[in-house]
């Protein structure tokens, strides 16, 4: 996590902008703007739209930056959405905070089941407790999100072999590199979000070759974790 606040004192100092990208703690859960930061990215195929259906994404900032930079470069470039693709993102902001907050509440109940359970080796959860950075968590965020990332407990086998056979026992979670989604979802980020990176590049930001990448969606809490479980079971027997 990064302190939004002493970044942006210490950015402002030198006459330095501030951009924020927020997709991860979402428009809901955390609000750079007030925190000092300049300019908030969204993705908004993620839980903006919930769905996975369309395209898209959102800048924030204040209105004289929008005129001078993000208008002429729109009107220059071309990247606006179709008509129907932003008719859809305006009516899924209509059920995002209630969207979130489930997610959000069945992320905890995973978290908890992870935490007892004898196959997992390290969780990252920023309103976990043990997180190193928790009081940051609580002191800018509202939630700490729809994601949890862990490593499954090493063991003679191939890290990632280990890792790529929990994922496909799995069979109510779905394996996509998307997030945010009212689907549950779950992916391996060595060999995809990051696997562009040097292996000293994965080091240094802990992503080992049996993490996983969960992303909570709104299915019966119960039968995540139960899927989780199996999977679990299944991979370690």
């Amino acid at each position: 996590l990064v302190d939004i606040k002493e970044v942006s004192n210490l950015a402002h100092k030198c006459g330095a902008l501030v951009v924020v990208d927020n997709v991860f703690a979402t428009p809901i859960l955390q609000k750079p703007l007030k925190f000092g930061a300049d300019i908030v990215m969204y993705s908004a195929t993620k839980h903006i739209d919930g769905q996975g259906r369309v395209l898209g994404g959102a800048i924030l900032s204040s209105k004289n930056f929008c005129e001078k930079f993000i208008r002429p470069f729109i009107r220059n470039t071309g990247p606006s959405l179709s008509p129907f693709n932003a008719w859809i993102l305006l009516k899924s902001l209509d059920t995002i905070e209630l969207r979130v907050e489930k997610q959000c509440e069945n992320t905890h109940k995973i978290l908890d089941f992870l935490k007892s359970s004898k196959n997992i080796q390290k969780i990252y959860y920023p309103f976990d407790p043990n997180f190193k950075q928790y009081n940051l968590a609580k002191k800018q965020m509202i939630d700490g999100g729809t994601i949890i990332s862990f490593e499954l407990k090493n063991t003679k086998k191939d890290k990632k072999k280990l890792a790529f056979n929990f994922l496909n026992n799995l069979e109510l979670i779905d394996i996509s590199n998307n997030l945010g989604d009212t689907k549950s979802l779950i992916t391996h980020p060595d060999t995809t979000t990051h696997h562009r990176l040097s292996e000293k590049e994965k080091i240094s930001l802990r992503i080992t070759k049996n993490l996983v990448r969960l992303s909570v969606g709104l299915e019966d809490v119960n039968d995540l974790i139960d899927d989780i479980k199996s999977s679990l079971i299944k991979t370690y027997k």
